[in-house]
C-alpha cells in the first residue's frame, strides 16, 4: 500500500507556525517563500502520498502567497512540473507572462524551473500534483504551450480532468488496489486532452483493434497498465493512449469494459457456478474483491450475486440477454 505522509502547523507552538510552515513546503514540494496574509491563529497542513512517477498533495491552511523566485529556484536542485487547483475557491497565478484569476476546479500547470507567484486569499485549498519533467513531457509534446494557463473545468476533457484531479488526493490513494501505472497513465491521457496540446489524427483501426485484442488476452493480469499493452503491441505508451483517443476511448476504460464483460461470461456460466465471487473477481484481473462488486454494478445495475442468481437461475436465454446487456454499454 502507499504511504500517507502528513505535516501540520498544529504540531507546533503558535509563534513557530510561519517558520514551520515554510520548513514544510521546502521538504514537501519544492523550496518557495511563503507569506501569510494573516498571522493571527495562522494554519496550513500538507498530506502527500508518493506514487511511482507522481506525488499528489493536498493542502489547506490560512489566506497566504507563495512564491518561487530566482534566488529560491538557484538555492534549490529540484526541478519539476506540479499541476495545481482548488476545487472550492479562486486564486490568483502569476507564471509564465500570464497572469490568471484560476475558479474553482480548474487547473494550472506550472514549471518550477520558471519564477511563478501564487495568492490565495480566501484561503489555501490546494490539490497539486509534482510530475517529472520527463513524465510531462512524455505527454505533452510542448509543455510551454500549457504552462501558465488556467485549464477550462466545466465541460469536455477538462471537465474529465477536473474529475481525475480530485480523485488524485493522497487519502483517498492510500487506499486505492489499483496500480500506480494504470493511474498515472490515466492521468497523463486526460492531461495531454484538456491541455489540447495533442495532434488531431483519424482513427487508426488496424492498430486499435491489436490494442484490444492485447487488453482481451491479458485482462486476467492483475495490475495491467497501458505500458504492459504498448510492449505486446510493440508500441510507445503514448502512441498507444493517442490510438484510443483519436477513436473517443481510453485504455483503462476498455480495460475495465472487458474484465466487467468476462466476470458476466462466467457468472451466467453453469460450469463457473461452483466459483465463489471472488475467484471470478481474481480471474478477470481485479485485485479487490469489494472494487470488483462497485464496478460491477455501476455498468450491469445489479451486484455479481443477483446476476448470477438471474443468469444461472433462468437459464441460458437469461445468460444471453446479461452478456448482449454488456455489449451494448460499450
Amino acid at each position: 500500500m502507499r504511504t500517507l505522509v502528513c505535516r501540520s502547523t498544529d504540531e507546533v507552538a503558535a509563534h513557530e507556525r510561519v517558520r514551520y510552515w515554510r520548513e514544510s513546503v521546502h521538504e514537501a514540494v519544492v523550496e518557495m517563500d511563503v507569506l501569510p496574509t494573516i498571522r493571527s491563529d495562522f494554519f496550513s497542513r500538507i498530506e502527500l502520498c508518493p506514487m511511482t512517477n507522481v506525488v499528489p498533495h493536498r493542502a489547506e491552511g490560512s489566506p497566504q502567497k507563495i512564491s518561487r523566485g530566482r534566488s529560491e529556484i538557484a538555492r534549490g536542485n529540484k526541478n519539476t512540473y506540479y499541476l495545481i487547483s482548488q476545487s472550492r475557491v479562486a486564486w490568483r497565478s502569476q507564471h509564465a507572462k500570464c497572469d490568471e484569476i484560476v475558479r474553482p476546479g480548474e487547473s494550472v500547470l506550472v514549471d518550477s524551473r520558471i519564477p511563478y507567484s501564487f495568492e490565495f486569499p480566501e484561503g489555501l485549498d490546494d490539490l497539486s500534483i509534482e510530475l517529472p519533467v520527463s513524465w510531462v513531457e512524455r505527454w505533452l509534446p510542448d509543455p510551454l504551450l500549457v504552462i501558465g494557463r488556467a485549464l477550462p473545468a466545466t465541460m469536455g476533457w477538462g471537465l474529465a480532468l477536473r474529475g481525475v484531479k480530485e480523485a488524485f488526493t493522497p487519502f483517498e490513494l492510500a487506499r486505492t488496489p489499483l496500480p500506480d501505472e494504470l493511474l498515472e497513465d490515466q492521468l497523463g491521457t486526460v492531461l495531454a486532452l484538456a491541455s489540447g496540446t495533442h495532434t488531431p489524427r483519424p482513427p487508426d483501426h488496424d492498430l486499435l483493434d491489436r490494442c484490444l485484442q492485447a487488453t482481451r488476452d491479458l485482462l486476467v493480469r492483475p495490475g495491467l497498465t497501458g505500458a504492459d499493452i504498448a510492449n505486446a503491441c510493440g508500441i510507445s505508451v503514448r502512441t498507444l493512449h493517442r490510438t484510443f483517443a483519436a477513436a473517443g476511448r481510453t485504455f483503462a476504460a476498455s480495460l475495465m469494459h472487458f474484465r466487467i464483460q468476462e466476470a458476466a461470461r462466467m457468472l451466467a456460466d453453469r460450469r463457473f457456478r461452483m466459483l465463489l465471487i471472488a475467484e471470478v473477481a481474481r480471474r478477470c484481473g481485479f485485485l479487490d474483491p469489494s472494487h470488483f462488486a462497485r464496478q460491477f454494478r455501476r455498468v450491469c445495475g445489479v451486484g455479481p450475486c443477483e446476476f448470477r442468481r438471474g443468469a444461472v437461475g433462468t437459464g441460458q436465454g437469461a445468460q444471453d440477454r446479461g452478456v448482449d446487456f454488456l455489449h451494448s454499454g460499450a
